[in-house]
């Protein structure tokens, strides 16, 4: 009887070695792998919908209620579902000044997104103005990086996209330009 047991023992650590998606498969030196594909986009003027961009495409300024600035960001997700968190970073990527740091917007994911890719209706605001005096963000790429997370802070999915914001014209071009442009 002992030896029965030593051998389904010895069958079972064997024979689940190898299998994908046990063990150290799922492990790398950061945590563990996403489990979420997610493609980071942008939004129509007010905000809503997902739009495709390509690498560096120019994207308005667009005025917020307290006078700053801000671009749309936004997401499509497949693979994750529930009340997760959505992260946003942005840095210039000329030379790696931050611009926004870890800003994290609530996003509420349905069970579709399991079956197929879902695409948040509403972009949350990423202010990216008023910079720092000497920091200037108008015509320049600017690397933003998001990862969405469940409630414990897991990642789930990342991605980036690569924006040129652009004070757009009208009446508060001359405001965008000075408090987006480090004056």
């Amino acid at each position: 009887m002992r030896l029965v047991r030593y051998t389904l023992l010895l069958v079972s650590l064997v024979g689940g070695a190898g299998c994908p998606g046990e063990g150290d498969d799922d492990i790398t030196p950061d945590g563990p792998l996403p489990v979420a594909e997610l493609q980071a986009g942008s939004a129509a003027l007010d905000g809503t919908g997902f739009v495709d961009v390509q690498s560096g495409q120019v994207v308005d300024l667009i005025a917020g209620a307290q006078g700053g600035f801000h671009v749309w960001i936004n997401v499509k997700v497949f693979g994750a579902e529930g009340d997760l968190g959505l992260e946003r970073e942005a840095t210039k990527v000329s030379d790696g000044t931050l611009v926004l740091a870890g800003l994290t917007a609530p996003i509420s994911v349905p069970h579709d997104a399991m079956l197929d890719w879902w695409e948040n209706p509403q972009a949350p605001p990423s202010f990216m103005c008023p910079t720092p005096i000497g920091v200037s963000i108008v015509d320049e790429e600017i690397r933003i990086a998001v990862k969405l997370k469940s409630a414990t802070g897991t990642v789930l999915g990342e991605d980036e996209v690569v924006v040129t914001p652009h004070c757009a014209a009208g009446d508060n071009h001359d405001w965008c330009q000075t408090i987006c442009s480090g004056m």
